[in-house]
């Protein structure tokens, strides 16, 4: 079996990293054949992503596009077409077109509410040329869609698709708990500069928190924190950040695009033993059990409440443990890539 990935992003992405390419060691052994193709270089991803990106627009999608529309053209050398998330950040018109007629069979992958807007919709004139249908046109084209979180999936089958929910895993091998408790009381967060902003209901929290903030990922500009330690994400230090907090956070703005976030933080805070207090909303509600593997807090006095808990080692502890369990259990790499070569194998 042959199978072309056509991912949004290159690898450093979380989005293909876990929903593709930590799942290729694994069918490479059941004797599968594939490429992973992003429309975007990563040199040219990190600049063109970087500080001024709104002033590049346009230089970013004239380069995916002529990228994509290539790699779509090679696309019948493959028995399947895997497509993660979206064929382009902006949806022009045709691509999906150019997808049914290059691919013998197709499964769409959903980790996002890419159906309710493009990542980076087209203005002012250029809009002529935008189908903002496209990604309801490509899951009912698809043979099979995937869908990260049970709301995506109700999404999907409304819109007349062949979908499985199929949940975003981590690795339990390498997001280990660590091998000592914290040196101090330390609430963190992990994550990017877009996602930074669903910081801002719990930022009074914790700037009286009494014990130290850590938030891994959030850019030091337009995030004027004024007491949280703010630690740059890498891929080689992402495990051992997570291990030095006592609790992890992950609050979300009750949208329909927050509701398609696959809550991939509390994934690995529970999966290093951490617990993890979050919203009531979205993919928190299919992970979480409250009090059980974790907590759920939604107003200041409910976010203050739960971190002062978990001041409790007992508690971190108890709650720490079942996390791991049920993302061992329901969440691990180990126990969805079998799934994920069946399913690839279903269609081919």
């Amino acid at each position: 079996m042959r199978v072309l990935f056509l991912t949004l992003y290159p690898e450093p992405a979380a989005s293909p990293r876990y929903r593709v390419v930590q799942f290729l060691s694994y069918l490479c052994s059941r004797g599968v054949s594939y490429t992973v193709a992003s429309p975007v270089t990563e040199e040219a991803w990190r600049v063109l992503t970087g500080e001024g990106r709104r002033r590049r627009a346009f230089w970013y999608h004239a380069h995916e596009t002529a990228r994509r529309m290539k790699q779509l053209l090679d696309a019948r050398r493959y028995d399947v077409v895997f497509v993660q998330k979206a064929l382009m950040t902006a949806y022009l018109r045709g691509a999906a077109a150019a997808l049914r007629w290059g691919a013998r069979r197709i499964i769409y992958d959903i980790d996002d509410a890419v159906h309710l807007a493009p990542p980076h919709p087209l203005r002012g004139p250029w809009r002529f040329v935008e189908d903002r249908n496209q990604i309801v046109k490509v899951m009912r084209m698809a043979d099979r869609v995937l869908a990260g979180n049970t709301w995506l999936a109700s999404e999907a089958a409304r819109l007349g698709a062949n979908v499985v929910h199929f949940p975003t895993v981590v690795d339990t091998a390498r997001f280990v708990p660590a091998a000592d408790a914290p040196d101090a009381f330390r609430v963190g967060w992990i994550g990017n500069p877009s996602t930074a902003a669903y910081l801002e209901p719990v930022r009074k929290v914790l700037e009286s928190l009494d014990g130290e903030v850590c938030l891994v990922g959030a850019a030091s500009s337009g995030t004027p924190w004024r007491r949280a330690a703010l630690r740059p994400w890498s891929l080689e230090t992402e495990v051992a950040e997570l291990q030095r907090f006592s609790a992890g956070i992950m609050p979300l703005p009750r949208t329909d695009w927050a509701k398609g976030k696959c809550a991939l933080k509390a994934l690995q805070y529970m999966a290093c033993g951490v617990p993890c207090v979050a919203t009531p909303f979205g993919a928190a509600l299919d992970i979480i059990r409250p009090d059980e593997n974790g907590l759920f807090a939604e107003s200041p006095e409910e976010w203050r409440d739960a971190l002062d808990r978990l001041r409790d080692p007992k508690l971190r502890k108890r709650l720490g443990d079942a996390g791991r369990s049920t993302v061992e259990e329901r969440y691990s790499i180990a126990k969805a890539a079998p799934r994920f070569f069946e399913i690839l194998e279903s269609v081919a």
